[in-house]
């Protein structure tokens, strides 16, 4: 298979899941590989998503949960949202440096 077509068949799950929470399914229910987690929503390389997993830290902070079925990993889409939900924002470069220096 190549790159491509594996790319294109990873977007379509990541598209196939938002469709099934628009149509209503919780989205507790829904479970991507970390494949399509990393880095179509958030935003690292799958092999820091595996480092992650070990040391429980994902961009100095701790990762989204995760579930082993067997030797895949799998994401809970709303455990991504969670996630994301509670990573800190900032208005610019500037404040996100003094809130790390005050942290």
């Amino acid at each position: 298979m190549s790159t491509e077509k594996s790319q294109q068949e990873l977007d379509q799950a990541l598209s196939d899941a938002l469709s099934r929470v628009r149509a209503g399914v919780d989205p507790s229910m829904v479970e991507l590989p970390d494949t399509v987690v990393f880095p179509r929503l958030i935003p690292a390389m799958p092999a820091t998503a595996r480092k992650a997993r070990s040391t429980g830290t994902l961009l100095g902070r701790p990762g989204p949960r995760f579930i082993k079925r067997g030797h895949l990993v799998r994401y809970r889409l709303s455990d991504v949202y969670a996630w994301l939900e509670a990573s800190e924002s900032y208005s610019s470069t500037a404040e996100a440096s003094v809130r790390s220096r005050l942290a």
